[in-house]
C-alpha cells in the first residue's frame, strides 16, 4: 500500500505540488523529444515480461501475406491453438462473421481483453497476416517454444536467458478478433463486452513504410478537451463522463519496452480523435486505445515504423492488460505520477486551473482503474 502514496493528489489545483525532477530534466521537453517514453517508469513488470518471448517466437521476416478471408486466417491459426492452449471460433457479427482466437485466462477467464484488427481497411490483409503471426508467437511463448535470437539491429536478443522466453498463461482471457468493423460486429454479436480493448491498424505499413511511425491514440481524457503542451493542437473529441482508465498507459509501456528489448525507436501519441473503431468502443463504455500508422514528415531514422516491433508492442500491450498482476501496480503508479507531473505542470504554466482540476479527477480515476486491474478487484473499486 506504500506505493499508493506516490500518487497523492495536491489539495490546491491552481498551484499543484509537483515533485522535484532530476537536475536538468525538463519533463515537457523530454516527453516531446522521446515521444512520451519518459512518461513510463522503468522496470521489468507489466508488458516487459512479454516482449522477449514474443520477439523470440516471431518469424525472422515477413511471410507471404494471405488473403484476409477468415477461413484462410483460421487455417493458419489452427496448428497454433491445440487443446487447452486456446480455441478458435467464428462468431456471427452484425454484417459479417468474426474470427476470434482465444487464449483462456488462468484465473479470471470470464474477463476478456480484446485485440481488434479490421480486415476491411486498406492494410487489412497485411494487418491480419501479422496479427496471426503474433497470435502464433504468443502461443509458442506459452508453450516454451520461443528461442533467443537477435531481435533487431543493435538488440540483445541472443543474451536473453531461457527463463525469460517462456511465460505463463495470462490471468484473464486474451482474444484476437479479426473481421470487418470488428468492434461494431463484436458489440452486436450478443457476446459479453470485453473488460478492455486495443484497436490495431497498419501493422505492416504501406510500401513507403520508412515514412511512417506507430502512433498511440488515447481514449478520452482532459487533453482531448483542452490540449496543452506537449499535446499538439488538433480536432480532438472530448466525451462527457468518459471513463478514465490505464489502457493507453499500458500500451505506452509496451511501446517503450519493445524498444528496450530491441533498440530505441520513435513512437508518438495524441489525444482521442474519435476514429470509428475506437469510437464504437468508447460509446459502449469499454476502456480502449488505438495503435495505428501515422505519416511523420521529416522523422529521423530512429522513428521509422518497423513491423516486427509493432506486432510485439500490440500483443505485449494486450497481454499486459490481460495479465496485470499485483507486482505490476508500482510501475503503473510511478508512470501515472510522471503523467501527473507533466499534465499539471502544463496546466500551471498555461494558468488553466480548470484543466488542472479535470486532470486531477481523471488521474485519480485512472489510478483506481489500474489498482483494480492489477489486484483483480471489481472495476470501479476505490
Amino acid at each position: 500500500m506504500a506505493a499508493l502514496g506516490l500518487l497523492a493528489l495536491a489539495g490546491c489545483v491552481s498551484e499543484p505540488d509537483l515533485d522535484e525532477l532530476p537536475p536538468g530534466w525538463d519533463l515537457g521537453a523530454q516527453a516531446r523529444a522521446y515521444h512520451f517514453g519518459p512518461l513510463v517508469a522503468a522496470g521489468d513488470a507489466g508488458t516487459r515480461r512479454w516482449c522477449e518471448p514474443l520477439f523470440g517466437a516471431l518469424p525472422d521476416s515477413a511471410r507471404p501475406v494471405p488473403t484476409a478471408e477468415l477461413a484462410a486466417l483460421a487455417t493458419r491459426l489452427e496448428d497454433a491453438f491445440p487443446g487447452a492452449a486456446g480455441r478458435l471460433l467464428v462468431r456471427p457479427g452484425a454484417d459479417a462473421p468474426l474470427l476470434v482466437a482465444v487464449v483462456q485466462g488462468s484465473e479470471r477467464p470470464e474477463e476478456v481483453v480484446a485485440l481488434l484488427v479490421d480486415t476491411s481497411t486498406a492494410t487489412g490483409a497485411e494487418d491480419a497476416a501479422w496479427a496471426v503471426e503474433g497470435a502464433r508467437a504468443l502461443v509458442a511463448a506459452l508453450d516454451g517454444r520461443a528461442e533467443p535470437r537477435q531481435v533487431a539491429e543493435g538488440g540483445a536478443g541472443a543474451d536473453v536467458p531461457a527463463s525469460r522466453l517462456r511465460v505463463s498463461p495470462p490471468l484473464r482471457t486474451l482474444a484476437l478478433v479479426l473481421g470487418k468493423e470488428p468492434a461494431q460486429a463484436l458489440l452486436a454479436s450478443g457476446a459479453e463486452p470485453p473488460l478492455a480493448a486495443l484497436v490495431v491498424e497498419g501493422l505492416a505499413g504501406p510500401a513507403d513504410s520508412e515514412q511512417t511511425v506507430l502512433l498511440l491514440e488515447r481514449g478520452p481524457d482532459p487533453g482531448a478537451a483542452t490540449p496543452l503542451d506537449p499535446d499538439p493542437p488538433g480536432d480532438w473529441h472530448p466525451v462527457e463522463a468518459a471513463r478514465a482508465h490505464t489502457v493507453a498507459l499500458v500500451t505506452r509501456m509496451a511501446l517503450v519496452d519493445a524498444g528496450t528489448v530491441s533498440r530505441p525507436w520513435g513512437t508518438a501519441e495524441h489525444p482521442y480523435g474519435a476514429s470509428p473503431t475506437l469510437a464504437a468502443l468508447v460509446e459502449a463504455g469499454i476502456p480502449a486505445a488505438r495503435l495505428h500508422r501515422h505519416v511523420e514528415e521529416g522523422a529521423p531514422p530512429s522513428a521509422f515504423f518497423e513491423t516486427e516491433r509493432a506486432v510485439v508492442a500490440a500483443f505485449a500491450a494486450a497481454a499486459g492488460l490481460a495479465d496485470a498482476r499485483p507486482e505490476d501496480l508500482e510501475r503503473h503508479l510511478d508512470s501515472l505520477l510522471l503523467e501527473r507531473r507533466l499534465r499539471l505542470g502544463a496546466a500551471q504554466a498555461a494558468e488553466a486551473p480548470l484543466t488542472a482540476e479535470a486532470w486531477e479527477a481523471w488521474l485519480t480515476a485512472a489510478r483506481r482503474f489500474g489498482r483494480a486491474l492489477c489486484l483483480g478487484l471489481p472495476p470501479g473499486s476505490p
